[in-house]
């Protein structure tokens, strides 16, 4: 089965949560980038967000799938689905293996805040299709702790985000 790599519409009233996560060896630090949208496209929230530590890939990778669902729980979201860019980490939250040694922890934090969605679906995205994610991630370099945006898109990701909405609404 091929992976998509455009955004595509969710059933209606679930919200689907695109997460990515950079590193910045020469600032030490790591960013994560959010993006959640409804059934059709449209932005409901959006968070770009530092770490200051010197994370590797798996490890910032984990961590913006667990702030992804933190920030879907905090704007009251119910039915979700939960995507990124490893495949490895999606399959270890989907049950189909055990996560890394590295970030256990984490995944099974992410595993038991998953409980309090009335439903939630984890899924793989290939990193052509999570580009507006990582642009926020990538963003993070810039910004002392985070930023947030709520029901309007950051302008640092606009344009992508019209070529990538625009690109499914064709089929």
């Amino acid at each position: 089965m091929e992976m998509p790599e455009k955004w595509n519409p969710l059933a209606m009233g679930w919200w689907k949560i695109n997460v990515d996560g950079a590193t910045f060896s020469e600032l030490k630090s790591a960013g994560i980038g959010v993006l959640i949208r409804d059934e059709i496209g449209r932005v409901e929230v959006a968070l770009c967000k530092k770490v200051e530590a010197p994370l590797g890939a798996l490890e910032v990778e984990a961590k913006a799938l667990e702030a992804g669902l933190l920030f879907a729980r905090d704007v009251g979201l119910q039915d979700v689905v939960l995507e990124g860019d490893s495949i490895n980490l999606v399959n270890a939250l989907r049950g189909n293996c055990d996560p890394p040694a590295a970030v256990e922890p984490i995944i099974l934090g992410i595993i038991e805040l998953s409980k309090v969605f009335r439903n939630i679906a984890f899924s793989h995205v290939c990193r052509k299709g999570n580009v507006l994610a990582h642009l926020l991630a990538k963003q993070a370099s810039n910004v002392a702790d985070f930023i947030s945006w709520i029901e309007k898109n950051p302008c640092c990701i606009e344009q992508d985000l019209i070529q990538d909405v625009q690109s499914f609404s064709r089929f």
